[in-house]
């Protein structure tokens, strides 16, 4: 990588994160190409290895709560299924619920994909 990408890859990544807070990257090209290709959040797969598994860039400094438990749980339009999810969830261990939290979305979401591309 030359120096030149290396210094526009914050700029770009603040651009792209701008409509929601979220840039995506692809993990396969970070990995294995040593290359961080940034993608604003609505971008469904890497144009590089057409990979469809981008994951959420965490830079240093980024870590902001979407949302804080109390408003989770006092919205009336939030599900049951959600608000009982969340307050088990913080009766667990907070590492293990946060990995197993990850992993539950992961499989919903590529549920959702699945019946979206048959649909």
């Amino acid at each position: 990588m030359n120096q030149k990408s290396q210094t526009n890859v914050p700029e770009r990544s603040n651009t792209l994160s701008s409509s929601n807070g979220i840039t995506l990257h692809c993990p396969e090209c970070l990995r294995d190409r040593g290359e961080l290709i940034c993608y604003a959040s609505r971008q469904k797969y890497c144009v590089i290895c057409q990979c469809e598994t981008l994951e959420p860039l965490e830079l240093v400094g980024d870590a902001e709560p979407v949302l804080e438990v109390e408003q989770v749980v006092g919205d009336p339009a939030a599900s049951f299924w959600l608000k009982n999810a969340l307050c088990e969830a913080l009766n667990r261990d907070p590492v293990d619920a946060a990995n197993e939290a990850e992993v539950l979305a992961r499989i919903l979401d590529q549920r959702c994909r699945k019946l979206l591309r048959a649909a």
